[in-house]
């Protein structure tokens, strides 16, 4: 009889104990559901259908944090409850800050920056706290109810048996595993959240707007330091596409039945058509040596390449041939930049020389993104693999990589003498290291340059103390990576301060147009005005102005602007994908006429043109972009797999589909699979140029193809070397430096609390 009590109290705790943790659960569920819909809602304004997938995985995520809650019996569960809610909403504060700054949220594979970024973006970060206190409040409003409940109402906060936390812990992995499972009823194409959740493509923002931002984190995370998910075989899916279907061609059935319009007779017009050649190398017969390939992955690469159509030679080749090139990827630079009254000198290159007036900068922010498409026609890895255990980004892990197809790689070999210049550290974003592996041969970074302001540094004293390195050779090529242009637009940027007055007195009347951050946004890029006026002045001086080539594109969208400040300088509203359409200057004076280009293009495709335009030899196939004067498939494509083309507009944050031609033209099965292989094409061009840094492609090509000889193969291999164990070394001495901060910070902290106590004893 005792024995039956026993067991009946045995089985009456575990049920009562379901009460306590089912509250827990429902507290963690409601926090982490309601903190996903305010991030969402404050980054898209909106919450459709497709933003509502987190849910799917919000039950796993609450039963995970009811497990480590609940085992005491009162006291101490009113202590950790504060202290488990602390963590969730603390981890949604930083996202939220961090969005508020760089205009995404915070990765995974950032988090190797996350001490630069703190340092550098300090003297930012302390003005959008203060603005952001309101919504941070918000955000901890879940902590600060708990323990107000705490200490106020008397309300008993109950445990619950040990053993059903284990069960609880098995659950929350089962209701992990389930939520995947759950994706599957919203589909499982390429538009689908499942999709998004077994991508290796896709990036941090897009896989948020469907998976939640908490969801996100936690794959990043297993695929970052686990390497779940991330597998070899991933070159295999390069070669799956349905190029047929890439081009749309009109239903005969539908166009059959459509009646006929009056017309004039047309008349056959004989055009003597020109055979260009393609732009290969006939060194590389991919299939050959897809045959020998000494791994599967460099096989399916070669596949890849052996599958991609060569751009051709155009009435355009050589036009630049044996000039010299500057060529500068431009900090926050965006179209509307470019004002007649404040910068007259970047509006008449804007609007001379080659226009591209279909041009759109593929990225939101992250400079070193937009610098390394724009530098060597390759995509960037934005995905939440992103090279685990490298440094962040695909331009300093390029550092160690066999890269030929450098500009400066390319100019050097025709005897041109290459020099690269940036007005900050050559440390951040590993510049010292990767510059070099592009051939440029001559570096200098701010610590060789006396600037009077550190962050944003000045462009115009970048260039006085540039020019002159190079300016009287022969011919030369010089890359430039400027910094004026630097968010935030407001009272604390030092380049705001040192022009402000002048872009009011420039504007005039014209500008009470202008809210005070588009007027910022013009002080910034201002300096950079007065650089570019000052480099046309030298190079006309030295009788090399008709002979230059000067490009010029930014890094990525100036994300610092708000949505007021957008629509204070374009003057109305900007839909999103609008937002990244821009300006990508190609300049010589000695064009007369404009010459307007409107094919769809983006930061990949300026090497191609510009090597088609120099006539310098390269295989078109090796490059991700495509010379925007070739007669091929012409799109620009953004981070997150957008597009736009003649054809459609197509966003990959809201899925919404733009078609500009007539669909009642087309079955909706073509007009489907014109899509779908439009999307698996541009997924395999950003796959295929991961895979080419990831198993150093390049070098394996070269090396299979008989470029190399063994010493220059030994070479290379210690330069990579050295490159790491330098880059190892950097690595230590931040740490060691952060470390020391650290330690000076809590020391400094300790000594004012100490100095305010003795104060108050006296």
């Amino acid at each position: 009889m005792a024995v039956d009590n026993m067991e009946e109290k045995k089985y009456k705790k575990y049920i009562i104990g379901l009460i306590p943790m089912a509250i827990y659960f429902g507290i963690f569920f409601l926090t982490i559901t309601a903190l996903e819909l305010f991030m969402r809602i404050y980054i898209s304004g909106k919450i459709t259908g497709m933003n509502l997938f987190f849910l799917f995985f919000v039950p796993a995520e609450a039963m995970f944090f009811t497990a480590l809650a609940g085992f005491f019996k009162n006291i101490g569960n009113k202590i950790t409850l504060p202290i488990l809610l602390f963590v969730i909403s603390i981890y949604y504060c930083v996202q939220f800050v961090y969005f508020r700054i760089f205009g995404s949220l915070f990765s995974v594979s950032m988090m190797g920056m996350g001490g630069q970024a703190v340092g550098n973006f300090f003297w930012a970060m302390e003005e959008i706290l203060i603005s952001s206190i309101i919504f941070l409040t918000l955000i901890l409003a879940p902590v600060i109810a708990s323990i107000v409940v705490g200490i106020i109402k008397k309300i008993r906060f109950a445990g619950y048996p040990v053993l059903m936390h284990l069960f609880v812990i098995l659950l929350s992995v089962a209701l992990w595993f389930a939520g995947i499972q759950g994706l599957k009823l919203g589909g499982t194409d390429k538009q689908s959240a499942y999709h998004v959740f077994h991508s290796l493509s896709v990036d941090t923002d897009s896989a948020a707007g469907s998976l939640g931002t908490l969801t996100t984190f936690l794959v990043e995370c297993g695929a970052y330091y686990l390497g779940i998910g991330n597998t070899e075989s991933s070159t295999e899916e390069l070669v799956e596409i349905d190029k047929s279907a890439l081009e749309l061609i009109p239903d005969e059935e539908i166009v059959e039945n459509i009646p006929d319009e009056e017309s004039e007779e047309e008349v056959e017009e004989v055009v003597e058509e020109i055979v260009y050649e393609p732009w290969i190398d006939d060194s590389f017969d991919f299939e050959a040596l897809a045959e020998n390939a000494a791994d599967a992955n460099t096989k399916n690469m070669y596949l890849f390449f052996a599958q991609q159509e060569p751009t051709y030679k155009n009435e355009y080749t050589g036009m630049f041939e044996d000039y010299n090139l500057i060529y500068i990827c431009a900090e926050g630079f965006w179209k509307y930049a470019c004002n007649e009254k404040v910068t007259p000198t970047l509006y008449n290159m804007s609007n001379n020389g080659i226009v591209l007036t279909n041009y759109y900068n593929s990225f939101l922010n992250t400079t070193t993104n937009g610098e390394f498409a724009f530098a060597t026609s390759l995509w960037p890895d934005v995905s939440r693999y992103a090279m685990s255990g490298t440094d962040v980004g695909s331009f300093p892990q390029s550092a160690s990589k066999y890269m030929p197809y450098g500009l400066g790689d390319l100019f050097s070999a025709d005897g041109t003498n290459t020099y690269a210049f940036h007005n900050y550290y050559g440390t951040y974003y590993r510049r010292y290291l990767s510059w070099p592996n592009l051939g440029y041969q001559d570096t200098k970074f701010s610590d060789e340059m006396k600037l009077s302001v550190v962050w944003p540094a000045s462009d115009l004293e970048m260039m006085e103390q540039s020019i002159d390195d190079y300016i009287e050779e022969d011919t030369f090529h010089a890359y430039y990576m400027t910094f004026s242009g630097h968010g935030p637009y407001n009272g604390s940027n030092r380049m705001v301060n040192r022009n402000i007055n002048e872009v009011k007195e420039l504007l005039g009347d014209d500008a009470a147009n202008y809210n005070a951050e588009a007027l910022n946004y013009f002080a910034c890029n201002l300096e950079l005005e007065k650089a570019m006026k000052y480099l046309l002045e030298r190079l006309e001086e030295a009788d090399k102005l008709d002979n230059t080539v000067i490009v010029l594109t930014g890094d990525h969208y100036p994300y610092y602007l708000s949505a007021q400040g957008r629509e204070s300088l374009v003057g109305g509203e900007i839909s999103e994908l609008e937002q990244y359409h821009s300006a990508c200057i190609i300049y010589n004076s000695a064009i007369e006429e404009p010459i307007y280009n409107d094919n769809y293009c983006c930061n990949v495709d300026i090497v191609p043109t510009i090597l088609n335009l120099f006539n310098l030899p390269h295989d078109s196939r090796l490059l991700m972009g495509t010379d925007v004067f070739s007669n091929s498939m012409h799109t620009a494509m953004l981070y997150n797999k957008s597009f736009l083309n003649d054809n459609v507009e197509y966003n990959s944050s809201t899925k919404e589909t733009y078609w500009k031609i007539n669909t009642d033209l087309y079955c909706e099965e073509a007009l489907d699979a014109y899509l779908n292989s439009y999307m698996d094409f541009n997924e395999s061009k950003y796959l295929a140029s991961i895979n080419i840094l990831k198993y150093n492609v390049y070098f394996s090509l070269w090396k299979d193809a008989g470029l190399l000889t063994d010493e220059e193969i030994a070479a290379e291999n210690q330069r990579a070397a050295k490159v790491l164990q330098t880059n190892a070394e950097q690595n230590a001495r931040e740490a060691e430096a952060q470390r020391i901060r650290e330690e000076e910070a809590a020391a400094a902290a300790e000594a004012e609390a100490q100095q305010q106590q003795e104060e108050q004893q006296n």
